[in-house]
């Protein structure tokens, strides 16, 4: 099952008309830190691909008390550094299938994470005692806040992934972290 949304996350970024080879520095030439500035410290992760620049950008909504907006979350939205570098939608198919999630509440006012396309790892998404997101996962059997994941597909009749990445930073020591996963 899960192959199959990622195979439809890729088809219809192939459908949108975007180039599978636009984009040939690896890993990607856009820094999470100049994606666009982290208002309110509410950048959670972003999602980049080796189609082209476009990324699809994932950042907590937080309620003015600091606390996240546990109804909705999580605003999910892409990037067009492709195009015009400016922010659109994603799509009906993209939020149900590809870039889409689902969350479930804690007891604590957070929120756990599964994106549809990767559901083997779930993200806590929280907010620290300073009021800065975070989405914490184990990447490398380490905790992590993650910061990017990094899609490489190739192209075919239908496209398919061939692995994907995590960036993040170990929580104790701050240290980047980088695991590269292949088995989807």
């Amino acid at each position: 099952m899960n192959k199959i949304l990622v195979l439809c996350f890729l088809s219809i970024s192939f459908i949108n008309g975007e180039n599978f080879f636009s984009n040939k520095n690896h890993p990607s030439v856009i820094d999470i830190k100049t994606i666009e500035s982290r208002k309110l410290n509410k950048r959670l992760f972003v999602i980049e691909r080796n189609m082209n620049k476009n990324t699809v950008c994932y950042d907590a909504n937080i309620l003015s008390n600091g606390t996240l907006d546990l109804e909705n979350p999580i605003d999910a939205y892409w990037m067009d550094y492709a195009s015009d570098g400016k922010r659109s939608e994603l799509n009906y198919i993209q939020r149900r299938m590809a870039y889409g999630y689902s969350y479930e509440k804690t007891s604590l006012g957070n929120i756990y994470v599964t994106l549809k396309a990767f559901n083997k790892r779930k993200i806590l998404v929280s907010i620290d005692n300073k009021g800065n997101s975070r989405a914490l996962i184990k990447i490398s059997g380490m905790d992590a806040n993650l910061t990017k994941i990094y899609v490489t597909a190739k192209p075919k009749m239908y496209t398919t992934v061939e692995f994907i990445e995590l960036f993040g930073n170990d929580l104790k020591t701050g240290k980047q972290l980088y695991e590269k996963i292949i088995n989807l």
